[in-house]
């Protein structure tokens, strides 16, 4: 009979789903391509109306992947702090009970100052582009700005928070697997495979979806009022 055994297990039950609503994030800018919708200018006015009430349609479902993925990776990463210290010798548990204290305390013990850097600017990106200006928002937010804040949430910001986290995991398996005489290779690219997410992403190729279907609306009711204006 399944079971979970321990809190390594906890946290791949949350991380993994995670990486497979980004990559249902992502095939809405699949269609995008296809169609050639970067450019309203490319279609006549009449079918723009159908191509902005379409791409409004891709951006809901975009958002509603990217949230999913925004609360399951930092459920994983929350578990990640508590559950690697008991991987072996080389970094001790902590007593923190925030959240990024007690990753702070971990990264603190890699005795490398460039990795421990390294590893630190990862986390900073993360907690700042990804916990504090995603998660927060959207799981404790009580004022109009949060729903700003939630509104900004798009596939390539939430893939590059999820890689900075990723990769500030990556430097405390490193320190684990090194005081147990091992080698552990950077697994970004890794689970990114296993999920069908590249690894690296190309910023121009994801237009905001919300900016781009108003201008869809916009060339619509612009070209409806030149055809209906008496000549």
């Amino acid at each position: 009979m399944f079971q979970l055994e321990n809190h390594f297990d906890v946290a791949h039950l949350l991380g993994h789903p995670a990486f497979d609503h980004l990559a249902r994030a992502l095939s809405g800018y699949r269609l995008v391509h296809e169609h050639n919708l970067k450019d309203p200018l490319a279609h006549d006015w009449p079918k723009c109306l159908d191509y902005g009430t379409h791409l409004a349609e891709i951006r809901r479902a975009e958002l509603k992947s990217c949230v999913q993925a925004v609360v399951l990776f930092q459920a994983s990463m929350e578990k990640i702090s508590y559950f690697v210290p008991t991987f072996g010798v080389g970094l001790d548990p902590t007593n923190e009970e925030d959240f990024a204290n007690s990753w702070t305390a971990l990264l603190d013990q890699i005795p490398n100052g460039a990795d421990k850097a390294n590893a630190k600017a990862e986390f900073s990106e993360y907690k700042n582009k990804f916990y504090k200006a995603m998660r927060n928002p959207l799981i404790h937010g009580r004022k109009a700005d949060d729903i700003a804040k939630v509104n900004l949430i798009t596939t390539a910001n939430v893939h590059a928070g999820m890689k900075a986290g990723w990769r500030a995991y990556d430097y405390l398996l490193t320190e684990v697997f090194k005081a147990s005489g091992q080698i552990h290779e950077p697994s970004w690219s890794v689970i990114c495979a296993q999920h069908g997410v590249p690894d690296v992403l190309d910023v121009a190729l994801f237009p905001d979806l919300m900016a781009l279907g108003k201008e869809y609306f916009k060339r619509h009711f612009e070209g409806a009022r030149a055809a209906t204006k008496p000549s």
